[in-house]
């Protein structure tokens, strides 16, 4: 979960912002070496300069909250007092008008590390794999190098996109990170040939030896905790997203998961960190609980700064009752983070698995194909 620094006190301001605003200034703030809050400070320092601003388009607008400077919340809520206006439609305005003042550089102003993002939840069959592969295809359809790493013991993401395992000869993930590989990782890797892909998008695929990780790793005397890091720092100059499958369970497999996709000297907030899919149900906002639970444990025993990139909400279908429409609500209303993107249950999502084929080149113009691809841009910057 996004926090602030602990060097300066920030309230939380709670308000609407539609999808489109939020992955804006998300995207926007990156290209500009700024996290998400000191832009959002800016905005509104922006919009108090400007007492006439024109008025913004609030259409679709969900739970959003970010970390002002102390006082910030209060201050917003009284000049929109002031203005006569919704805190929906100020903070609108003020978001509107910093992407005008702010266009795209030329080039990004700070270089970042690889973008690492574990796509993660305690509970099983919530969709990570559909998740992480989706994800995966649309940022290396959109142009990215993009390293998968089906980092489950039970290989659904191997077997869905229809590799039968790894390259003869070549070593697995776990003996990678037990410093007992013989060759190196890049000989491990599978690229997926669809065009769509520009050969852009490999696979890490998943080994029988992972069932044992927890086992093997628990052995490990020297650098347990970052034998991860070291197994993909060989290949991470080749790739511009390293996305991790992680399995359904809070293991010390996941501990060195989020120890690997924690924030690097320099690295701006929710450049890298954790995605997490879920569904509109009790039980996975039971499962949140623990895996949040083991992030605030990790980061307490070891200093990281991990972030919660946020929720994608899968099967959702409104139908099924006030209950199910009351949890979804729930999940927004976790607003640091929030909801990036909802998934429907739809046919074409489970034919692409059934058939082992990928989503964007079994059904590229599906409503789940064109979720991924916003998902992927918002997350991309």
């Amino acid at each position: 979960m996004t926090h602030p620094g602990a060097e300066e006190k920030r309230d939380k301001l709670l308000v609407n912002l539609s999808p489109e605003l939020r992955r804006d200034l998300r995207i926007r703030a990156a290209e500009h070496g700024l996290n998400m809050q000191d832009a959002a400070a800016s905005a509104l320092n922006l919009w108090y300069d400007t007492p006439e601003s024109p008025e913004a388009d609030t259409r679709g607008a969900k739970s959003w909250g970010v970390f002002l400077p102390s006082g910030g919340p209060a201050r917003f809520t009284h000049e929109c007092e002031t203005r006569s206006i919704t805190k929906v439609q100020g903070m609108a305005q003020a978001i509107t008008a910093w992407l005008a003042a702010h266009p795209s550089p030329a080039e990004r102003v700070v270089a970042q590390p690889v973008k690492r993002i574990l796509v993660g939840n305690q509970k099983g069959g919530v969709g990570k794999t559909f998740v992480a592969s989706g994800l995966a295809q649309a940022m290396a359809e959109g142009g990215l190098r993009v390293l998968l790493v089906d980092y489950d013991p039970q290989a659904h993401l191997t077997s869905r996109m229809q590799i039968p395992g790894l390259p003869d000869g070549a070593d697995s993930l776990l003996t990678h990170m037990l410093g007992e590989a013989a060759r190196h990782l890049a000989r491990s890797l599978v690229a997926l040939p669809h065009e769509r892909f520009g050969g852009r998008l490999h696979v890490l695929p998943a080994s029988k030896d992972a069932f044992l990780m927890d086992a093997k790793l628990a052995l490990l005397q020297v650098g347990r905790d970052t034998c991860l890091a070291r197994a993909l720092a060989p290949v991470e100059d080749n790739y511009d997203v390293i996305i991790l499958d992680g399995p359904p369970n809070l293991g010390l497999a996941i501990d060195l998961a989020i120890n690997y996709v924690q924030r690097r000297p320099g690295e701006l907030i929710d450049h890298s960190g954790i995605l997490m899919p879920v569904w509109s149900d009790r039980s996975s906002f039971d499962a949140y609980e623990m895996l949040n639970s083991q992030i605030e444990t990790h980061t307490k025993m070891t200093g990281a700064v991990v972030d919660q990139l946020g929720f994608v909400v899968n099967a959702y279908d409104a139908r099924k009752g006030v209950v199910t429409r009351a949890f979804y609500d729930g999940w927004n209303e976790l607003t640091t983070p929030g909801v990036l993107a909802t998934l429907k249950d739809a046919i074409e999502g489970r034919e692409a698995s059934d058939y082992q084929v990928p989503l964007l080149e079994h059904a590229p113009d599906s409503p789940q194909a064109n979720v991924m691809r916003g998902l992927a841009k918002e997350l991309a910057a």
